[in-house]
């Protein structure tokens, strides 16, 4: 008899992720994380110490939620975090257009990085789990010395809105190159080395219909 292939339960909201993990033919079902679990970090942490620990929150958060209930199957769970870092500062989703007004003009004519934390977390169709996978994917990118108008021109699309670092790479923007890293992981999800993370835990992909 055949085992069953796990069940892929995605612990995020973000549409980008799920675009990312849905073209690369993964099945799965959304859990969402508690908003809070992104609160009380530490905020002298640095951005791969965040990111990590972002990562591992919105994990447990949803793991707690799944293993609280009845289950028939056991459970792959991803959770992300995803930041930009530029001179030191960490830049996470801007909270309004001046914010991401700042965190471009900090990053023109400059190199950044992306940065994603990862946790995969195994749940057995009976009894615990085990140990989380944490990681931290970076990619490193180089904007453009774009002028304010450019900005300003970027900023009345409303691309920025929800997005760390306030630009979406998917959007094809001409001033933003990735000099080192996955492409991938700059939208939200490292996808090569998520691939690696699912395939060892046997999740695959499923035939395209």
């Amino acid at each position: 008899m055949t085992t069953p292939s796990p069940e892929l339960v995605l612990a995020s909201t973000s549409p980008r992720r799920q675009e990312l993990l849905r073209d690369a033919g993964y099945a799965f079902r959304i859990v969402a994380p508690d908003p809070n679990a992104e609160s009380g970090v530490c905020s002298s942490c640095g951005p791969v110490e965040l990111v990590r620990e972002y990562a591992l929150r919105k994990g447990t958060d949803v793991a707690q939620k799944l293993l609280a209930g009845e289950r028939e199957t056991e459970i792959v769970l991803l959770a992300a975090d995803t930041v930009a870092e530029c001179q030191g500062q960490i830049l996470g989703k801007p909270a309004d257009e001046e914010h991401a007004r700042r965190m471009l003009q900090l990053m023109r004519g400059r190199q950044h990085r992306v940065l994603t934390g990862l946790c995969l977390w195994h749940l057995p169709a009976t009894g615990g789990a085990a140990a989380p996978i944490v990681e931290v994917v970076v990619t490193t990118l180089k904007m453009d010395a774009i002028e304010d108008a450019g900005i300003e021109d970027y900023l009345e699309t409303g691309g920025w809105e929800g997005k760390a670092g306030a630009f979406g790479y998917q959007d094809r923007l001409g001033w933003i190159h990735i000099e080192e890293g996955s492409e991938s992981n700059v939208v939200g999800l490292p996808m090569e080395r998520v691939q690696q993370l699912l395939t060892a835990a046997q999740v695959f992909t499923s035939p395209r219909g």
